[in-house]
């Protein structure tokens, strides 16, 4: 089996992502300024590169960033509420690295069947993606403190996942950036209604 590439190894906390999301949006993004935002969290210039690395490739690298530029005034709006926010920031992880996606993904069909799942069956999964990929278990922990924090879930107990009911998108440009992620990993042009049984839209309430 060869190892599909995972190419996540660090955890980046949402408001990071928020600050920079919103820097670009109003043409103020630098890396001096990704960096400033970073220290507030990480020490040491080596994991402050890596994070730096994972940012640009969620903000400014993103497959979708054309479309996020050209609808620039509202997202800005939409942004300003948490909710909106998570569910953006998570479609823009999962579009820059399919890891999330599919984490997300497995996470969703796992939850379709029971409202509880441990990080053993999450990791089993994983692996039948991954195969015996060395980097599996960190890629693991640097995006499910994503999750929780974006509220897609919680976490009871370390290793246990419980799932209650999906987050509400409250504005159409959100709901428009979650396809446009479902769309770029899955190359598709647009989603059709038996898409959304897809265990990725689990966790979005209002599509």
């Amino acid at each position: 089996m060869t190892n599909k590439k995972i190419d996540i190894n660090q955890r980046i906390p949402l408001d990071t992502l928020y600050a920079v999301l919103e820097s670009y949006l109003d043409d103020n993004y630098s890396d001096e300024y990704i960096i400033e935002q970073l220290r507030l969290h990480f020490d040491g210039e080596n994991r402050l590169k890596k994070s730096l690395r994972i940012v640009k490739k969620i903000v400014s690298n993103n497959p979708l960033s054309d479309f996020i530029l050209s609808n620039k005034e509202q997202v800005k709006v939409a942004i300003k509420k948490k909710t909106d926010r998570n569910l953006i920031l998570i479609a823009l992880l999962s579009s820059s690295f399919v890891f999330s996606y599919d984490v997300i993904s497995i996470l969703g069909k796992l939850f379709k069947v029971q409202n509880a799942v441990n990080r053993e069956a999450l990791t089993r999964e994983a692996s039948r993606i991954y195969g015996g990929n060395r980097a599996l278990p960190n890629a693991i922990d640097s995006v499910i403190p994503m999750y929780l924090e974006a509220e897609l879930f919680t976490r009871p107990q370390p290793g246990l996942y419980q799932w209650e009911s999906g987050l509400t998108a409250t504005t159409e440009i959100t709901k428009q950036i979650y396809y446009e992620s479902f769309k770029v990993v899955n190359s598709t042009d647009e989603v059709l209604d038996f898409h959304l049984s897809d265990p990725y839209f689990l966790f979005v309430e209002g599509l």
